[in-house]
């Protein structure tokens, strides 16, 4: 009878975020979250199969790679985000839905912003800028930079306030703030700092031959940003069910890493786009 108790007590209690103990159900969203990211990962996909089969304008094969070069990897992490959102659906353990969820939205916000970086190159690689369309292009980059960057950091703060039961350390608060003040102004900084001039030898190529290389390390890291993302996040897919309950300064490292890394990724991108 002993060995039946003990047995029962350590039964498996699912918890899909519903007992009132969470203010937000990661769970329940994640199916928009998927389709969401499938429906953009859709929409990049046939933005390359356009590009691919278009004919550039003369002198837009170079601004054309440059694009390709960033939709690609944003392909790549948008359909991974759809997949991992839709293994959240699946989940029965509250707080590790919490974790998964963290950092797949990290990968949605960074790729999002790449996406849009991508069409100012495509604009110019087509002979779309007649009427200052790159410099719109460039306004709008900004502006959903700091859009992600804030949802960042408010995912990043309601995140510790979930897994501490609203029991934060109240420098957590100022931290997860506090970096994202210092990303904002290094965001800024990043898109209004002109190309360095280079010299009159190859004054030719300039400004794309220093932008060319910029886009090449944006491209490689978002596609490593969300490669390493969606890793953390599987892997505690795979994490048992009774170890969920983490120690603070997990949570809070948790926490500030899902603010810092994707918005390195949104920062290199606005130091890639054009200066038209």
């Amino acid at each position: 009878m002993l060995l039946l108790a003990v047995a029962l007590s350590k039964k498996f209690d699912p918890d899909v975020c519903t007992n009132g103990q969470m203010d937000w159900n990661p769970i329940g969203s994640a199916g928009a979250f998927s389709a969401f990211c499938g429906i953009l990962a859709g929409f990049v996909f046939s933005g390359v199969v356009m590009v691919i089969g278009q004919q550039n304008s003369a002198g837009g094969d170079g601004h054309a790679s440059r694009g390709l070069r960033l939709l690609m990897p944003s392909f790549f992490g948008l359909a991974v985000a759809s997949y991992l959102y839709s293994v959240v659906t699946g989940e029965l353990v509250c707080r590790r839905a919490l974790v998964e969820q963290l950092f797949v939205g990290g990968i949605l916000a960074a790729n999002a912003v790449v996406v849009i970086a991508a069409l100012s190159w495509l604009f110019l690689a087509y002979g779309r800028n007649s009427d200052g369309e790159v410099r719109f292009l460039r306004g709008l980059v900004l502006v959903s930079a700091i859009f992600a960057m804030f949802m960042l950091a408010t995912s990043s703060v309601s995140f510790h306030n979930a897994l501490t039961d609203r029991n934060a350390a109240w420098w957590a608060f100022r931290m997860v703030w506090g970096s994202f003040a210092v990303l904002l102004f290094a965001t800024v900084f990043l898109w209004r700092k002109p190309v360095p001039p280079v010299r009159a030898a190859n004054i030719a190529g300039w400004p794309y031959d220093i932008l060319n290389k910029r886009v090449n390390f944006s491209a490689w890291l978002n596609l490593l940003t969300s490669t390493g993302l969606a890793g953390f996040s599987g892997f505690f897919v795979g994490t048992s069910y009774n170890r969920v309950n983490y120690p603070r300064w997990e949570i809070y490292t948790m926490s500030e890493a899902a603010l810092i890394v994707p918005a390195l990724t949104i920062m290199s991108v606005l130091w890639a786009i054009p200066r038209e």
